[in-house]
C-alpha cells in the first residue's frame, strides 16, 4: 500500500535516508497530453519561451507590458481571478491566523519532539488548515524532506543532479510541457516579471529527477505535482519535496504501465461497494474504468481538479496522513456527485458520467463542505491494507493461469 500516514512519518531518519537513493520501477510512458492541463494549455504551446519570449501581433515582446500584474488582478494564491481555478479561502478572522501561526512556528522548532510524541495534535492541525505563510516550510517537515536537505546523506545529492544536463530524450518531453502548467498563475504566465524564471524552475526540477532516476524518466503527472510545490518553496526545497513524493507517497505512480494507478482504483472500486453503493453500483453497471479519473484525481493530487482552496487544505492533510486522503476525497465525491439514484438517473451511461466526475458542481467542491466530509469520513490504513492485499492476490491469480499456460 503506497499510504506513508503516521506510522511512516514515525519512522527512522535511516528509513527515510534509504527510501531517498532507492531507484523506482522501470520507465515512464507518456500520457495523452489532453488528461493533464488541457483545461488550461492552449495550442502551439510545445518548447520553452527563453530564447523566443512572447510577441504581440507586431511582433514587439510583450512580456514586460502585460496587464497581468495590474492592480486587483490576482487572487491569493496568485492566480488571475478571471481563471476557472481561482478561489478565496474561508475567511478567518486574523487574530486566530496569528495565534496558528504561533502554533505552527513552536512545533517545527521542536519538531523531532513533536512528531514523535505529539503526532496527533500535528495531524489535527493539519485538518484545520496550515497557515499559508508556513504552508512551504510544514510540508518540507511532514514529508521527510527537511532531514534529507540539513542533515541526511543525500543533502547534496540535488546540486549533482541539478548541474548534469538530462537525457535529451526527456529534456525534449519536458520542455514540450513548461507552457501547460498553470498558465493563469504569476509564477507560469507566459507573461510579466515571473513566468520565466517559474518555468525555468519547473524545466530544471523535472530534469533533475530524470537524472535521479533516468530508467524511470518523465512522466507528465509530474509536471503539475512539481508546479504546486514550486509556488510555496524554492527549487532545491521543491525538489526534495517531489522525491518524497514520488518515493514516498505515491509510488509506482509514474511508472511505465501506470500499475499502481490502476491497482489503487480497484482499491477505491472496492471502498465505494462499502462506502458509496449507489455509486459503486452505477459504476460497475456502465463498466466505468477507474484509470478514467483516477490519472488527472490520484496522479495530480487533484490539484487539477478542485478549487485551489480546497485543493491547499487537502494537500495540507495530504502531506500528514498520506495517500488515504486521496482515497478519502474521492469517495467523498462519488458520494454527492452520483450518490442518488436521482443523480444516477441524470447521468445514466458512461459519456454522462464521466462528465459529470470532470466538472462537479460547487457546492460539493467548496472548501467549507468538501473539507468537513473528508474528515468525517471513517477510513483507517488497516482498511486499505487489507482491500490491497485482496487486489493483489487477485492479480496474482490471474496471472499464473496465464504464465502456466
Amino acid at each position: 500500500m503506497s499510504s506513508p500516514a503516521a506510522a511512516e512519518h514515525n519512522a527512522s531518519k535511516a528509513n527515510f535516508a534509504e527510501e531517498f537513493v532507492a531507484n523506482g520501477n522501470g520507465c515512464a510512458e507518456e500520457i495523452e497530453r489532453d488528461e493533464i492541463g488541457s483545461a488550461t494549455a492552449t495550442e502551439g504551446d510545445s518548447s520553452i519561451q527563453d530564447e523566443h519570449p512572447p510577441k504581440d501581433e507586431e511582433g514587439e515582446d510583450v512580456s514586460e507590458a502585460s496587464e497581468f500584474y495590474q492592480p486587483g488582478q490576482l487572487d491569493e494564491f496568485g492566480f488571475l481571478k478571471s481563471s476557472k481555478v481561482s478561489g478565496q479561502s474561508a475567511r478567518i478572522d486574523v487574530a486566530v491566523v496569528r495565534r496558528r501561526e504561533k502554533k505552527w512556528i513552536d512545533m517545527l522548532d521542536n519538531w523531532n519532539y513533536v512528531m514523535l510524541h505529539k503526532f496527533d495534535k500535528i495531524r489535527d492541525r493539519c485538518r484545520k488548515g496550515i497557515p499559508p505563510s508556513l504552508r512551504g516550510r510544514a510540508w518540507k517537515y511532514l514529508c521527510g524532506a527537511a532531514f534529507h536537505m540539513e542533515v541526511g546523506p543525500n543533502k547534496d545529492v540535488f546540486d549533482y543532479v541539478h548541474a548534469h544536463p538530462g537525457d535529451p530524450r526527456w529534456v525534449d518531453e519536458i520542455k514540450k510541457d513548461l507552457n501547460r502548467q498553470f498558465p493563469e498563475h504569476e509564477l507560469f504566465a507566459r507573461t510579466g516579471p515571473y513566468g520565466e524564471n517559474g518555468k525555468s524552475d519547473l524545466f530544471q526540477l523535472l530534469k533533475s529527477y530524470t537524472v535521479l532516476h533516468p530508467e524511470e524518466g518523465y512522466c507528465q503527472g509530474q509536471a503539475p505535482i512539481a508546479a504546486v510545490l514550486l509556488m510555496h518553496m524554492p527549487l532545491r526545497d521543491a525538489f526534495y519535496c517531489f522525491v518524497q513524493i514520488c518515493h514516498k507517497y505515491l509510488p509506482g505512480y509514474y511508472s511505465a504501465g501506470l500499475e499502481q494507478i490502476q491497482i489503487d482504483g480497484e482499491i477505491l472500486y472496492h471502498l465505494l461497494k462499502d462506502k458509496s453503493k449507489i455509486s459503486y453500483r452505477h459504476l460497475k453497471k456502465n463498466s466505468v474504468d477507474p484509470v478514467l479519473y483516477m490519472v488527472e484525481w490520484f496522479m495530480c493530487a487533484y490539484c487539477r481538479t478542485l478549487p485551489w482552496p480546497t485543493v491547499m487544505r487537502i494537500w495540507d492533510m495530504f502531506f500528514c496522513e498520506g495517500v488515504k486522503i486521496l482515497f478519502k476525497v474521492a469517495v467523498v465525491l462519488f458520494r454527492y456527485a452520483l450518490g442518488t439514484s436521482a443523480q444516477c438517473k441524470e447521468f445514466p451511461d458512461l459519456h454522462a458520467i464521466v462528465t459529470r466526475l470532470r466538472n462537479f458542481p460547487p457546492n460539493i467542491t467548496q472548501e467549507s463542505f468538501l473539507i468537513q466530509k473528508i474528515i468525517d469520513l471513517d477510513l483507517d490504513e488497516a482498511e486499505l491494507e487489507r482491500v490491497h492485499y485482496r487486489i493483489l492476490k487477485t492479480r496474482q491469480m490471474k496471472i499464473r493461469p496465464n504464465q502456466t499456460g
